[in-house]
């Protein structure tokens, strides 16, 4: 939000932050709104979204169309494994691996068929995550590692993990507690700092918070700008 010192009693000062979250909004909306992928091939950006149960892999996408759209919404296809298009949740069976008998496997994928960034999603609410399940997500790591594919983790429920945090979004960038739990995040999955970012998925809103919104479109715009450098070099 930039580097600039606020009384937080001052209601001028409020006015003030309000104007530049509103601007800078205003400014991530317009360049996620007008990205095309630069490369010929693709036609779309593919975003690979994965993490426990109760991480909020569907909110998070419900509350990106909230951000993007300016008003509540939730996307016909989530949930929906079934889609034609849109986004949808999977889950894999572990113990059976895609193979090249099954009906959709793919021997020979376009770039535009190809995961272009890939997304962990830990809840920063949660007080530990079973070694198992940390496992199972250093191994999807380090797969799109081996192939190449960019990364970065969102850390969500942060408003639960932290009473500054859940009294004003804002205070998510002065936190000791929500660092703490990042630098626990990097240590556990291998994901740096500077790479995890944090999110408020909508829930119990009426209409669209602008400071959610902030963090929201600020986690998309790294999605595709990753993606995109990933784009560029196929």
């Amino acid at each position: 939000m930039g580097d600039f010192n606020i009384n937080w009693e001052d209601r001028s000062a409020r006015q003030k932050l309000k104007q530049i979250t509103d601007k800078n909004n205003a400014e991530l909306l317009q360049e996620l709104t007008e990205y095309e992928p630069q490369n010929e091939e693709v036609k779309h950006l593919r975003v690979l979204v994965y993490g426990p149960v109760g991480a909020g892999k569907s909110s998070l996408i419900n509350s990106i169309a909230t951000a993007l759209m300016g008003r509540m919404a939730i996307p016909a296809a989530a949930n929906n494994t079934q889609a034609d298009e849109g986004s949808f949740t999977v889950q894999f069976n572990p113990k059976s691996s895609i193979s090249p008998s099954d009906a959709l496997y793919n021997p020979n994928p376009k770039p535009d068929d190809k995961a272009h960034v890939l997304v962990l999603l830990l809840s920063a609410n949660c007080p530990g995550t079973d070694p198992s399940v940390i496992q199972k997500m250093k191994e999807v790591r380090e797969a799109a590692r081996d192939l190449g594919i960019p990364q970065i983790a969102i850390g969500t429920h942060i408003d639960e993990m932290c009473e500054e945090i859940e009294k004003d979004l804002t205070n998510v960038y002065k936190s000791e507690s929500l660092k703490k739990k990042m630098e626990i995040f990097s240590s556990e999955v291998g994901i740096t700092v500077n790479c995890i970012m944090a999110v408020k998925n909508y829930s119990e809103e009426m209409k669209n918070n602008p400071d959610m919104d902030t963090l929201i479109l600020t986690a998309l715009k790294y999605m595709v700008d990753f993606g995109d450098d990933f784009i560029e070099e196929m």
